[in-house]
């Protein structure tokens, strides 16, 4: 229903000249209304009827109408009526919401799968390979999800008085509304880098370092220094569209992240030490980013197929 069919409905219903027809549309906007503040089981669905006639309650107490009493009700301006609906819907909905007890629900990926999230308060978040994402099945005043393994890109929608944050190891990233990508795959680097807007990478309720746009902050899970980059976006988001990216990144980090990518094992026999910088198409072969890998690292790894899926490494 378009917002000016709305405002003339509640401009006939607040002046009693609604239809039964009518009067049976906006009943059905109110159901609708409270539908969007819970799950459908029979308990839940009393519990619907019960907020539905508490908003319309409480629309007739704010426009000076008794509530045990039905003459026709003074005359309001449409849009008035209009924002005060919405406005008291919200209001319900936000305190049925923030008095259930949230349940916390897992999203996971496989090797070289993508998924992409919608949560309750339309940010988005893209998954990447082999991840593992918990997140709650609606928000309260605290917007919170944790990336368990692997990497996600964020979308963050703005909600003024609503910080959202990513809990990742044992740190938290904190936003208000920007776009940015975390990896955290086991046994290598952290990584958080910013697409747009900024925020703050807090440890221990300390802050360890402010991010903006085009900004990535590597961090060692051994001892938790950190090290900040410039990046291009595309550099962020590149597995979004389906590019590995390399940022001065450790040859042996290269390798676990591809095993994310690919159904393959490296098998290292002596750690290389140096670090490597560039992107490939995932739309490659395992072959052929082997063969990639080997130019970018001046041939100075030895890689041996060792059987299906696996491979040996030696400088």
């Amino acid at each position: 229903m378009i917002r000016s069919k709305i405002n003339a409905l509640i401009g006939k219903y607040l002046e009693g000249k609604a239809t039964p027809e009518e009067e049976q549309l906006l009943t059905h906007w109110l159901d609708a209304l409270a539908e969007d503040a819970g799950p459908g089981t029979e308990q839940d669905a009393r519990s619907r009827e019960r907020l539905r006639r508490s908003i319309l309650k409480v629309i007739k107490q704010r426009t000076g109408e008794p509530a045990a009493i039905y003459p026709v009700w003074k005359k309001l301006a449409a849009a008035a009526a209009v924002l005060l609906m919405m406005g008291i819907g919200s209001w319900w909905m936000m305190s049925y919401r923030s008095s259930q007890k949230i349940a916390w629900l897992e999203l996971r990926t496989a090797i070289g799968e993508k998924k992409v999230l919608l949560l309750p308060d339309s940010s988005r978040i893209w998954l990447g390979a082999n991840s593992v994402l918990k997140y709650p099945d609606h928000f309260t005043d605290n917007r919170q999800v944790q990336l368990v393994s692997g990497e996600a890109f964020f979308d963050i929608a703005q909600a003024p008085g609503q910080p959202f944050s990513v809990i990742t190891d044992s740190l938290q990233v904190q936003v208000l509304g920007t776009s940015f990508h975390i990896r955290a795959y086991p046994r290598q680097l952290l990584e958080i880098g910013v697409n747009t807007g900024k925020v703050s990478v807090n440890k221990g309720g300390q802050v360890m370092d402010i991010l903006t746009a085009n900004q990535l902050l590597q961090v060692n899970r051994n001892n938790y220094t950190s090290s900040r980059l410039s990046v291009s976006s595309p550099d962020i988001n590149g597995w979004k569209q389906d590019k590995i990216v390399f940022d001065n990144m450790p040859v042996m980090d290269a390798l676990m992240l591809l095993e994310n990518y690919y159904p393959v094992k490296f098998h290292v026999k002596s750690a290389p030490g140096r670090q490597i910088s560039g992107s490939l198409n995932m739309h490659l072969t395992i072959t052929q980013i082997i063969n990639v890998l080997e130019d970018l690292t001046d041939h100075q790894l030895k890689i041996t197929p060792a059987g299906a899926g696996n491979y040996n490494i030696d400088q």
